[in-house]
């Protein structure tokens, strides 16, 4: 049994992989204060590599489908080691913080992203898709249960039920 329950599918991190891999190529170092520089071009060559294996992968967002959901987990595994462990193999950690807390804080985004990842591709989650489906094409009046608690009686004033 578990520790913790594992909700994400392989449907939901496919859709996560590509718009993490998104975010990291475009706007990420910028967000990061990191635009222009070393540590830069680190995350954004790693969005790109992840984003690239990701279409590769067989999952449902997958195009080509040649890796397995297992091996792609354990890519973004090595991938997040590795991303956090190149700011300080390189050196560029000597120039203060924001050269190397985007790289930790992103490898702890995907260490908690694989952690509630079902390896199954499945998702542990009990939600029954068909249910929910049928209760939001319900009226949301009829969806309310138990008794009414205040009722109009048409003069202006409301009476209160006990």
């Amino acid at each position: 049994m578990r520790a913790w329950p594992r909700p994400i599918d392989e449907t939901l991190h496919g859709a996560t992989d590509y718009q993490v891999g998104a975010l990291l190529m475009t706007i990420f170092p910028r967000l990061a204060g990191i635009q222009g520089t070393e540590s830069a071009r680190q995350v954004r060559l790693a969005g790109a590599v992840h984003a690239g294996y990701s279409t590769l992968t067989d999952y449902t967002l997958g195009v080509v489908k040649v890796i397995p959901f297992k091996a792609h987990l354990a890519l973004d595994l090595a991938g997040a080691v590795a991303l956090a462990a190149t700011p300080f193999v390189t050196g560029q950690y000597k120039k203060g913080r924001k050269h190397w807390l985007p790289h930790v804080g992103l490898t702890l985004f995907e260490l908690t992203s694989l952690a509630f990842t079902d390896p199954t591709g499945k998702g542990d989650y009990k939600a029954d898709p068909a249910r929910a489906r049928e209760k939001n094409m319900m009226n949301p009046r009829d969806a309310v249960q138990g008794p009414v608690a205040v009722v109009h009686d048409g003069s202006g004033s409301s009476v209160e039920l006990t």
